[in-house]
């Protein structure tokens, strides 16, 4: 199934919005929602596209892999 691509569609999916914030990295405007399978996901605000995809440091929040 792909990406919602509207607020609608992430509802329909099983998207919970659960508030807005701030990147601590680059300070940028965030959605964040919570996945059907009970994840945190950031959004930027207003264009539902993966935060960590456009942040200029999304390596620091990465974890290790095991």
């Amino acid at each position: 199934m792909p990406f919602p691509t509207n607020e609608k569609e992430l509802a329909e999916q099983g998207y919970e919005f659960e508030g807005t914030g701030r990147c601590s990295e680059c300070h940028a405007e965030i959605a964040w929602y919570r996945t059907p399978k009970g994840k945190r996901i950031p959004l930027d605000e207003g264009t539902l596209v993966a935060h960590w995809g456009t942040c200029t440091n999304p390596d620091r929040f990465r974890r290790p892999k095991k």
